[in-house]
């Protein structure tokens, strides 16, 4: 597995969940899993320390499966998607993964069968293994897994500086042809593209949902070029969370403060608890952003309720909660949903929205609207910036709703763990988010939640106040919320079952125990990898 981050070590977004839970599974089945990444400034205790060609490397263990974590002049740097350093990283990367491939011995290890990279960062290093292992008179499949689409252009000059022969030639396997080229012109054939790039030179490409593949709009097809169809699959994300263990763990944290030895506290018990109390106890250290640039940012901007730590005052009041999570970033939609707070409240008017939000470069034009929107709406927001493990899950087992409004999406893993702790889901009908939640109104008790176009804050506001009140009928047994609901359809449903918020609740939990777990990945990277071994042969 070659990617720029993994857990535990490194984690950013979505993509540090999947390299190392697959590496997992598959380890599980007999195979030899290794997780190799840079090391990014992570303290790491390692299993052991070696030497590569001068370069550090820290060989460290998690769940049963080896982790190379490579240093160098740049890779050890903090900073994993940081504008300025990325050029200097993805060449010092491709470089390192070319002195591993031929000293794989110096560190125990096989040459690999399949190679499986991961996001565009590790194209360069793809094109360097691909040619490394022909050097050295063997080869390898290649998985090239496209988790969210850049459109990154591929820079010639840093192909050189990473110590790829551009007039090398080798072979590409493009429909039902195979065409021996050089690397000039397989960076034409790609038009250019990093991405597309990584999909001509490897045996299949993968994303994550079936959606994203072929149907959305701008989708990876329609923006790498369909002749790169026959290569392409899926393997859908998974997710390790249940509901028991999310529990337990967000009631181990806060025990003391509940009170209830030996008995669960309900989930009205659990929103009241996070929304007075818990959210107003944050250890200090939390939130923790990782980056120190963007960390001194935000600390400019905070001002009551926040403090000037980035901690925050817990609300006066309860009342029906909607949370998001994820990064902040124009996919993610975070401003669609702020347009549609003030839609809300004035229909539900003691609603809650609690944002927890992982400040990432590129996001900054968001920071100011979040604080303010925090400031205007003091009794009905409150924004997390960074890592917050003292609230993150007891606020997934407290909430009533999750708000998914991204503009794309290409799987959602915090969506299933929104389901996971049987929060639904609210969300839009793109990529991953069409696939993973089932609507109410299509599938009744065994929905999941409820689809909303992308961009548009008003079906996303009247979405959100319907399964608000859905949930909240089926929590407080009052009937008189069912009247308000505005979908014709979702409240026929609710006038015949007032416990359809509790059953959809149950099916939540169960889809993703059922579907999307990080064993069924790992039965669909099986399969991927016996197709790229057969195109190898």
């Amino acid at each position: 597995m070659i990617t720029f981050e993994a857990k535990p070590y490194v984690k950013v977004g979505g993509l540090g969940e999947v390299p190392p839970n697959l590496a997992v599974e598959l380890a599980r089945r007999g195979l030899e899993a290794v997780v190799v990444m840079p090391l990014h400034g992570a303290a790491v205790e390692p299993v052991e320390k070696a030497s590569l060609k001068g370069r550090r490397i820290l060989v460290a263990s998690w769940q049963g499966v080896k982790y190379l974590l490579l240093g160098g002049e740049h890779l050890s740097k903090p900073g994993v998607y940081d504008p300025e350093l990325m050029p200097a990283k993805v060449v010092e990367f491709a470089r390192v993964l070319k002195d591993l491939l031929e000293h794989c011995e110096t560190l125990g290890l096989r040459r690999p069968d399949v190679l499986h990279f991961h996001d565009w960062h590790s194209v360069y290093s793809l094109l360097q293994a691909k040619l490394t292992l022909g050097e050295l008179g063997e080869r390898a499949a290649l998985v090239y897994h496209i988790h969210l689409l850049t459109m990154e252009r591929v820079n010639e000059s840093l192909l050189k500086e990473a110590g790829i022969d551009l007039s090398a030639e080798h072979t590409v396997t493009l429909g039902s042809k195979t065409l021996t080229v050089t690397v000039e012109e397989a960076v034409k054939m790609s038009k250019g593209l990093a991405e597309r790039l990584g999909a001509l030179e490897s045996d299949v490409f993968v994303t994550v949902s079936e959606s994203y593949l072929r149907m959305d709009k701008g989708c990876v097809l329609e923006a790498l070029g369909y002749d790169l169809e026959p290569k392409g699959a899926v393997i859908y994300n998974g997710t390790d969370w249940r509901y028991e263990r999310v529990l337990e763990e967000a009631l181990s944290r806060h025990s003391a403060r509940l009170g209830r030895a030996g008995k669960k506290p309900t989930r009205l018990e659990l929103r009241r608890y996070l929304l007075l109390e818990a959210l107003g106890l944050m250890p200090e250290g939390e939130p923790r952003v990782p980056d120190s640039s963007l960390e001194r940012l935000l600390k400019d901007l905070y001002a009551p309720p926040f403090l000037p730590d980035g901690r925050v005052e817990p609300f006066r009041s309860d009342g029906p909660l909607v949370i998001m999570t994820g990064r902040v970033a124009r996919q993610k939609g975070i401003d669609v949903l702020l347009d549609a707070i003030p839609l809300v409240l004035k229909r539900v008017g003691n609603a809650k929205f609690l944002f927890m939000l992982l400040p990432v470069w590129g996001g900054e034009e968001y920071f100011e609207r979040l604080v303010e929107t925090v400031r205007d709406y003091p009794d009905n927001v409150r924004v997390i910036f960074g890592i917050a493990p003292s609230v993150f899950k007891l606020a997934h087992v407290a909430a009533d709703v999750f708000a998914a409004p991204s503009r794309w999406e290409p799987f959602g893993i915090m969506a299933l763990e929104s389901m996971a702790s049987g929060t639904p889901v609210v969300a839009s009908k793109v990529g991953g988010l069409r696939e993973i939640v089932l609507d109410v109104r299509d599938h009744g008790a065994s929905g999941t939640g409820l689809h909303v176009e992308p961009d548009d804050h008003y079906e996303l506001a009247w979405a959100l106040i319907d399964m608000l009140l859905v949930m909240e009928a089926s929590n407080t047994g009052d009937r008189r919320l069912i009247d308000k609901i505005g979908d014709e359809k979702l409240r026929s449903l609710a006038s015949e079952d007032l416990l359809l918020g509790a059953k959809v609740r149950e099916s939540c939990i169960r889809r993703v125990e059922t579907e999307f777990t990080w064993e069924k990945a790992a039965y669909r990277a099986l399969s991927v990898y016996s197709r790229a071994l057969g195109a190898r042969s």
